[in-house]
């Protein structure tokens, strides 16, 4: 087991040898993922163990921890997303390949080239992103002004309706 990550590696050969790869890498060599970040400090603690499953797919069982700041879009506000993940990586070489992969496997779609570590876990960060990055309704600054506005909305008079007057003549022609 390595204590580091490699920068490149051949997952072939690392699934053919059983390796486990440990690490961190840095948010800020992510560009991709830095795009979707307010500010890119720290790190991901990662680990990935290269194996070939019983039907002798070669395959990684990655693990992930990070803390991603996000902008909350209800207060715009820096918010922190922790992101804690498990995923199970089918190592493929053509699109083919990938359809074959049983239900367990995303495909990991390598060339003739060594891939780069990084690249593997900013995909995965990335599809771990919310739809929309909100801070827990009662934990955002916003509430306290949306609070407000509700309560403004409710104890505001109520508007007569202008079309009130219409209806009432419309009585009057009636009897």
């Amino acid at each position: 087991m390595s204590n580091h990550l490699l920068e490149h590696i051949e997952p072939f050969v690392m699934a053919a040898k059983g390796r486990t790869l440990a690490g961190s890498v840095p948010l800020s060599s992510l560009d991709r993922l830095e795009q979707s970040l307010v500010e890119a400090k720290g790190t991901v603690e990662v680990s990935l163990q290269f194996s070939r499953d019983e039907a002798g797919q070669p395959c990684v069982q990655g693990h992930a921890e990070a803390t991603l700041r996000l902008q909350c879009q209800r207060c715009m506000q820096p918010m922190d997303w922790p992101v804690r993940l498990d995923f199970s990586l089918g190592i493929v070489t053509s699109q083919g390949a990938a359809e074959q992969l049983t239900g367990e496997y995303d495909p990991l779609l390598v060339g003739d080239e060594p891939i780069s570590v990084a690249s593997i876990v900013e995909d995965e960060l990335i599809l771990a992103l919310p739809l929309v990055a909100m801070h827990e309704k009662d934990a955002c600054p916003a509430q306290a002004v949306l609070q407000g506005l509700k309560a403004e909305a409710q104890t505001s008079t109520k508007r007569e309706n202008p079309f009130a007057v219409l209806a009432q003549l419309k009585k009057e022609t009636n009897d």
